[in-house]
């Protein structure tokens, strides 16, 4: 299958599945920009709202403030579901730009659509926050968000009076669809340095203490202008292994980096601050030069960048804003795999490949030690997330009228997995019996799943947080079942085996998600206005809080549903929740007043008495 079609697939159907939300939510923007936003490699979550004007060209969807480094996140969403059958639909500089000029309007018209806005609406506490931190907003970053392809990649320029640094990150389907593919596993490609680029890497070889080990390593340096080049035809390729891909020049770590390449006089300093980049290849074209210790890289197969992608990322940022790159270097570590076809383990033949990838998953770990880590990402392929992964594939639905099973849950382990699972089978009657027994309302991804679980067992300022920081906690609170403890008992042996999961342990993770889809259709019948999510969690955790004795989690999974008696009483909950979420807030803004465990505890002091009396 060419490339284009497999893009036309994936678009049609990511496209059906945001249809399918909307018709239900009744809005198309927000469920577009809630699929696209797992793709969105970012610590934080950010607050959906919605707010558009037409005469005023303004627009916005969502919005993050990160008070440590004086960044706010706008974010803007391009959402179009018709299209050409047989055509990608692209869009041009010239039109997303129009998009980034909408949230840059809301910006800079804050103050007035502050005067106008009642103090219920949602973007009161976004228009509120940018009057109250225009003197201290360092930096903008506008991301719009786009159901068509920019296939041209053209960076997009903008400027805010009184802002250091504005940047535009365009998130289209083509990103969204080689990111997907990237999760699932990468195809080896060659880069021909010498060939391709016009010169070799030069690197030093690091003595092997064997002569056929797993490894050899080189250490060097690489032009920053070439590793731009190398980024801007390669993209996301070069850094699909690496957890804090596609991030952009953002942060305290890249504005010194972008400003150490802006100033004339510091460049040549820029090896002496970066830490620079550490690769691997899975094979190499190399050449001894003479008798020397140096080698000449001439091609390298699967190359890939571990560590060091805001590095690059930055770089590639500098080089298409035109800053000379000219006697700029990075310096470089290199991995070469050596492993051969079969290799014997504990008596066990093992797939080159499958240690291919373990090797290159530790050696991303390794080297990521030391930065914040994306870690639903690193933490994807534990054997935890792969058990509960099989669990899902194996566990049929329950049917309550006698009839055999026909469903299943999928467990989304890697981002976009679903899709590309479809799109592996052919279209027709392969595709159709695939959805029919893992309908798309069934799919629960890594980070959903732990947002579920933290919200009923109390967590719901973690849940808050968003998706990375709950998932990160999930695993902290199950690392029994991953991470290998070292408890020496009274003999001096080490005990603390990792647990493995069981049926039962998955079922109930599902019955987590089914009380939050209940949860979330009476929150939405409810129309509320305002801080939906925050609320959603509250309500969650409230009724567990209160209630969760009675409800039985495997009763749930045998019904897949929660006992309509419920209903009342989420009701309420989730009214007093809103009221005590805006009330107890005061002058802080009431999305990031979530996310402090004090908001938590609060409301079990102030609510839960009260609502304890509804049964």
């Amino acid at each position: 299958m060419n490339e284009t079609k497999r893009k036309l697939d994936f678009l049609n159907e990511f496209i059906d599945t945001v249809e399918k939300k909307g018709r239900v939510a009744g809005s198309r923007q927000t469920p577009f920009l809630q699929e696209v936003l797992p793709f969105i490699n970012t610590e934080d979550e950010p607050a959906i709202i919605y707010y558009a004007k037409k005469e005023l060209k303004t627009q916005l969807n969502g919005y993050l403030y990160q008070e440590d480094i004086n960044t706010l996140n706008l974010y803007v969403v391009e959402y179009e579901p018709f299209f050409e059958e047989d055509e990608l639909p692209e869009a041009s500089m010239t039109y997303l730009k129009e998009y980034a000029n909408k949230a840059k309007r809301f910006y800079t018209n804050a103050e007035t659509i502050m005067k106008l806005a009642d103090r219920s609406m949602e973007y009161y506490d976004v228009t509120k926050m940018i009057v109250d931190k225009k003197g201290e907003i360092e930096e903008v970053n506008i991301y719009v968000i786009t159901s068509k392809f920019y296939l041209s990649n053209k960076p997009i320029d903008l400027t805010i009076s009184n802002v250091e640094t504005v940047n535009v990150h365009v998130w289209d389907l083509d990103r969204v669809f080689k990111l997907s593919e990237a999760e699932q596993g990468i195809r080896e490609f060659d880069i021909g340095f010498e060939s391709e680029y016009g010169e070799a890497l030069q690197m030093m070889h690091v003595p092997n203490l064997t002569e056929h080990g797993l490894i050899d390593c080189y250490i060097g340096v690489i032009p920053a202008k070439l590793l731009a080049e190398l980024y801007d035809d390669w993209g996301p390729k070069l850094v699909e292994r690496n957890v804090r891909s596609f991030l952009q020049a953002r942060g305290g770590t890249n504005k010194g980096i972008r400003d150490t390449l802006k100033d004339k006089g510091k460049r040549e300093l820029f090896v002496a601050y970066n830490n620079g980049i550490s690769s691997v290849a899975k094979a190499a074209d190399i050449e001894q030069i003479g008798d020397s210790s140096t080698y000449k890289i001439k091609t390298l197969t699967s190359w890939q960048i571990v560590n060091g992608g805001q590095t690059t990322a930055s770089i590639h940022q500098a080089y298409k804003n035109n800053v000379d790159l000219d006697g700029v270097y990075v310096q470089t570590k290199l991995i070469i795999l050596n492993i051969p076809e079969k290799i014997e383990e504990n008596d066990l033949q093992r797939d080159r490949h499958a240690l291919e990838d373990e090797m290159i998953a530790k050696i991303s770990e390794y080297a990521n030690t030391q930065n914040k880590i994306n870690k639903s990402d690193l933490l994807a392929n534990t054997r935890f997330m792969s058990d509960i992964e099989k669990f899902s594939r194996n566990i049929w639905i329950p049917i309550q009228d006698n009839r055999k099973e026909e469903s299943k849950w999928y467990f989304e382990r890697a981002r976009g997995q679903y899709l590309v699972d479809i799109n592996r089978r052919a279209r027709g009657k392969e595709q159709t019996a695939f959805k029919k027994m893992y309908p798309k309302e069934n799919v629960i991804t890594k980070v959903e799943m732990a947002k579920y679980f933290m919200s009923w067992e109390g967590y719901p300022h973690i849940s808050s947080k968003g998706g990375e920081e709950a998932f990160k906690r999930f695993m902290d609170l199950n690392s029994h079942y991953w991470k290998q403890s070292s408890i020496t008992n009274d003999q001096g042996q080490v005990t603390g085996n990792i647990i493995n999961i069981d049926a039962d342990y998955y079922k109930k993770l599902i019955a987590r998600k089914i009380i939050n889809t209940f949860v979330t259709g009476i929150v939405e019948s409810m129309n509320l206005k305002g801080y939906r999510a925050n609320v959603i969690y509250y309500t969650v955790a409230m009724l567990s809080h209160l209630y969760g004795e009675e409800i039985n989690l495997m009763e749930v999974w045998q019904q897949q549903a929660l006992s309509r008696k419920w209903e009342d009483i989420v009701r309420t909950i989730a009214n007093n929740t809103l009221n005590y979420l805006r009330e107890s807030a005061g002058d802080q803004n009431v999305t990031q007043w979530a996310k402090k465990e004090d908001c938590w505890k609060g409301f079990i002091k102030e609510s839960a008495a009260v609502l304890s009396e509804m049964a």
